[in-house]
């Protein structure tokens, strides 16, 4: 409705289309502007094909007389999509393979030798040699030098605050610092093993939004009559979905706890006659955070099925 000229309205509709190709992804939107504002129907299919609607590409082609160019447009784009969902497929299937096997080892090293998995021994070297903290048993204090007094307020008589400001930009630094380790999840480290099942929980959750895609590609295979492909598409994700299934008992099943014993999630009791409770700070709360994560209940994410088609059973 803007009053444009008939050229700065299709250059304008080109840029927009550009942009939710190239920033955006979205080839459906793309493809709508392609064939109703810029008239290029062959284009517009090939986007529908890169945005998984073949049916569409393959509707709007009939539609404009174009039925020649399906097996050149259509056909195209389920083979560069079923070479693609291929390659994820056997990318979901080397991760779990790696990872899964993984945290069952860490998990016999935590129960055999927790004093080893949390605190590290400089003198194992090699991956697990990481530093151990030589001040475990002191609580933190806000006492400094000269009573917290500066050069510059020592005569004066006023308490100044720049130790205890040091201090908290040390263990504010220090935190950071240790945070970016359990980001990281270095192998080796304490945080390997939390890493390792955030990354599974994260890769199950991938597979669940490719079960559409697969039952999508596996219909419009099978309209072209590429029922080979489709078998064998199925069957990989059949694959892929079983292994999700063992591998979320294995990894968010019961938790061993560091003395071998399996914990049911309840709160470990505690000693009342305590002095008082001392909140970890710095790096410490990093590393408290991630042990609690550790060997806390995790909530196994829900696996999704695949609905099969009846043309292939």
């Amino acid at each position: 409705m803007v009053p444009l000229s008939e050229e700065k309205l299709k250059a304008h509709a080109l840029e927009l289309a550009t942009t939710l190709i190239e920033e955006n992804k979205d080839y459906v939107s793309a493809a709508h502007i392609h064939a109703e504002h810029l008239h290029d129907v062959p284009l517009a299919a090939r986007l529908l094909c890169r945005g998984s609607r073949f049916a569409d590409a393959t509707r709007l082609l009939a539609l404009h007389g174009k039925q020649n160019l399906v097996p050149e447009i259509v056909d195209t784009g389920l083979a560069d999509a079923m070479g693609s969902m291929t390659d994820l497929l056997a990318d979901f299937r080397s991760q779990l393979n790696a990872q899964v096997p993984r945290i069952g080892e860490l998990r016999v090293r935590r129960a055999t030798d927790p004093l080893a998995y949390f605190g590290g021994d400089p003198t194992m070297g090699g991956d697990m040699g990481v530093d151990i903290p030589d001040n475990v048993s002191l609580a933190p204090t806000d006492a400094s030098t000269l009573a917290g007094r500066s050069m510059f307020t020592r005569y004066t008589g006023k308490t100044g605050k720049t130790g205890k400001t040091n201090m908290t930009r040390q263990t504010s630094k220090t935190r950071r610092k240790e945070e970016r380790k359990r980001a990281s999840g270095k192998k080796g480290t304490v945080y390997e093993e939390e890493y390792l099942v955030n990354s599974v929980r994260r890769l199950i959750e991938r597979v669940n939004s490719t079960v559409s895609e697969v039952e999508t590609l596996v219909s419009a295979l099978l309209r072209r009559g590429m029922r080979e492909r489709a078998a064998a598409i199925e069957k990989a994700m059949q694959e892929v979905l079983k292994l999700c299934t063992d591998s979320r008992v294995e990894v968010f099943g019961a938790v061993a706890s560091p003395g071998g014993e399996q914990t049911d999630g309840a709160e470990p009791e505690t000693n009342v006659n305590t002095a008082e409770e001392v909140s970890p700070r710095g790096g410490q709360r990093a590393f408290a955070d991630s042990i609690a994560a550790t060997l806390g209940v995790r909530e196994a994410p829900a696996v999704k099925e695949l609905k099969q088609s009846a043309l292939l059973n």
